[in-house]
């Protein structure tokens, strides 16, 4: 990921720790980024820019449910870049 402002970084992080603490990390348990949004507190519009870049960056995935909603989860990588910011 580029150069980002600090608030953004921590935005960042607190959608990849929700993400990560619920367990986020299949296709069909994904969350909609209004589930993101309401579990974060930030807004939803903040959620989707987020998420897009964590998908480009590989950290994230997403799929459409059989409603053909689109669902976010961790990839394998966001699982590491995740437990990565413990340390």
């Amino acid at each position: 990921m580029g150069y980002r402002d600090d608030a953004s970084f921590e935005e960042t992080e607190k959608i990849l720790f929700a993400i990560h603490n619920f367990s986020l990390v299949r296709p069909e348990i994904g969350w909609i980024s209004q589930e993101i949004a309401k579990n974060t507190s930030i807004s939803q519009n903040e959620v989707l820019r987020i998420l897009e870049e964590l998908e480009t960056t590989g950290y994230a995935r997403s799929s459409l449910d059989q409603n053909g909603t689109k669902r976010f989860y961790l990839s394998g990588s966001g699982i590491i870049k995740t437990s990565s910011l413990f340390t």
